[in-house]
C-alpha cells in the first residue's frame, strides 16, 4: 500500500482550476477536501460510476488506459475500485501484486460472484488489494483460475446480469467508491459478457492500426447481439485512440478513420505512442512498476493521461463523496 505524494505540478495538471495554497505536496485526502469543501457533512453512500474497459483483441492498451485513469481519479480525490477480469492479470501485476504468489491468497471477481450465486457470505474486503493509503484506490485482483469462472456460469440462468445485481445488491461496500474501472479480457467468454453488462457505455481502446479497426467491428457485432438480448440496456462505445506519433502516416490515417466513422464517439484525448507506458512494467528497469503518474509525472504520457481523466470523469459522471464534481477544479 501507497502513500502517494502529488506534486503541485501534477495536481496543476490533473485539476487546473483548484488553488494550490502553496502546499509543497498533497495526498489524494487533501485534494478531495479541497474540492469538496470540510464542512463535517457526511458524505452520501451512492451508486458508483461504473467504466468497463473492453476491445476484442489485445496489445492496444486497455489495461494501461485503466490502470491510468484509476491512478489519475485517486490522485483527483476520488476513491477508486479497479477490477482486474483478466486471467491474463496484468493489471493486477501492474500495481504489485503478484499473480503466482501463492502467499498473495488471492480472492478475484469469478469468486465473489460465486459466492453471490451460491447464497453465500461474500467478504469483498477480503478480496480488495489496498494499492493506495485511505482507500483512494483499491484492486479486486485476478489470476489464471479466473478462467474457471465459465464452466459453472454456464449453468446460471439469466448469469449475463449475475455482476451487475452483485454490484447493485451490496451497496453498503460498493457505495464506498465514486468510481468502479473494470478490466476485461479481449477474448469474449461468459464471465466477460457479465462485467461488460455493468455498464451502459464500454470504453474502447483502439490502437491506432488496422487491426484495432476490425478488432471494432467485431465488437460491434457483440454489442448489437447483446442490445437484441437486452433491449432496454442500449449499450454504447466510448473510443480512446492509443499510440498516435505524427511522423507515422498510419497513425494519422487511422485516426481520421475513427474520426470519420465514429465521431463523438471518439475521445478527443488521444494517447501518445511512448516508451513511457512501457515503463510502467517495472520488469524492463528492475523498478517497481506503477502508472506513469508515479513513476514519470512531468513526461507528455502523463499529460495525457491527465487530460483523459478529465475528460471521462465528466463523461461518466463521477460525483465526488456524492457530490456533482467539475473535473477542472472543484464540485458544483
Amino acid at each position: 500500500m501507497k502513500e502517494i505524494s502529488i506534486k503541485p505540478s501534477t495536481v496543476k495538471m490533473l485539476l487546473p482550476s483548484l488553488k494550490s495554497g502553496g502546499k509543497a505536496c498533497w495526498t489524494p485526502g487533501e485534494v478531495r477536501d479541497a474540492r469538496i469543501g470540510c464542512d463535517g457533512k457526511a458524505e452520501e453512500s451512492v451508486p458508483p460510476a461504473v467504466i468497463v474497459s473492453r476491445m476484442a483483441k489485445g496489445g492496444v492498451g486497455k489495461t494501461t488506459v485503466i490502470a491510468n485513469l484509476g491512478s489519475a481519479l485517486a490522485m483527483m480525490g476520488h476513491k477508486v475500485l479497479m477490477v482486474d477480469g483478466d486471467p491474463q492479470a496484468s493489471l493486477t501485476g501492474m500495481f504489485g501484486v503478484n499473480p503466482m504468489d501463492e502467499d498473495e491468497n488471492i480472492v478475484h471477481v469469478g469468486d465473489l460472484m460465486h459466492a453471490f450465486f451460491s447464497r453465500q457470505p461474500v467478504d469483498f474486503t477480503a478480496a480488495v488489494k489496498p494499492i493506495y493509503v485511505g482507500g483512494y484506490l483499491d484492486l479486486i485482483p485476478a489470476d489464471i483460475t479466473l478462467v474457471n469462472a465459465d464452466p459453472w456460469l454456464n449453468g446460471v440462468l439469466n448469469r449475463e446480469l449475475l455482476f451487475d445485481r452483485m454490484l447493485r445488491g451490496n451497496q453498503p461496500f460498493f457505495g464506498r467508491y465514486d468510481a468502479i474501472l473494470i478490466d476485461t479480457a479481449p477474448a469474449t467468454s461468459l464471465l466477460t459478457n457479465a462485467l461488460m453488462l455493468a455498464g451502459r457505455e464500454l470504453l474502447v481502446v483502439a490502437m491506432l492500426n488496422g487491426s484495432s479497426m476490425k478488432a471494432l467491428h467485431v465488437l460491434e457485432s457483440n454489442i448489437t447481439e447483446v442490445n437484441a438480448a437486452f433491449p432496454d440496456l442500449h449499450m454504447g462505445i466510448h473510443i480512446v485512440a492509443n499510440g498516435y506519433h505524427g511522423s507515422f502516416a498510419d497513425c494519422k490515417k487511422v485516426l481520421n478513420r475513427l474520426a470519420a466513422t465514429y465521431g463523438p464517439l471518439l475521445d478527443e484525448n488521444v494517447l501518445p505512442l511512448s516508451t513511457s507506458f512501457r515503463r510502467q512494467d517495472g520488469v524492463m528497469d528492475g523498478e517497481p512498476s506503477g502508472p506513469v503518474l508515479e513513476r514519470e509525472p512531468s513526461s507528455e504520457s502523463a499529460a495525457s493521461v491527465a487530460a483523459l481523466a478529465r475528460s471521462l470523469a465528466a463523461r461518466y459522471g463521477i460525483l465526488l463523496g456524492g457530490h456533482p464534481a467539475d473535473a477542472s477544479g472543484g464540485v458544483l
